[in-house]
């Protein structure tokens, strides 16, 4: 019986060791995608009136989101017949564009923004 109590107690004393460790990651890592118009392009950021998104950037549409980009991020001209790469330098107010990134801790951060997003059915 003894030996059954030091046993669960160290059991109980490693876990409760661990679980601050693991709770205190990074949060919760989630993939966003959603198309609109750049409203303002800044330094290191683009702002987008989100038009239609996936359920993580519903809550925002029809608002502005500003999304963080990185020296990772890709940027893409889509004129409907071939996809180039363009730079952040090429991004223009009004220009439609579907977005692919990462939330974490509250940063929409872009992995990729592509101008010339059909947004035939939006107005």
């Amino acid at each position: 019986m003894k030996r059954w109590f030091l046993f669960a107690l160290l059991f109980v004393m490693m876990f409760a060791a661990v679980l601050p460790v693991s709770a205190a990651g990074n949060g919760p890592r989630s993939n966003f995608t959603f198309v609109g118009r750049i409203a303002e392009t800044g330094d290191g950021t683009v702002t987008i009136e989100v038009l239609r998104g996936n359920k993580l950037a519903q809550p925002n549409i029809d608002q502005p989101l500003t999304v963080v980009v990185t020296d990772s991020t890709r940027y893409l001209l889509n004129d409907g017949t071939v996809v180039m790469p363009i730079t952040f330098a090429d991004l223009e107010v009004g220009d439609p564009v579907s977005v692919h990134g990462i939330l974490v801790s509250g940063v929409w951060t872009a992995s990729r923004i592509t101008v010339g997003a059909q947004l035939i059915h939006f107005p």
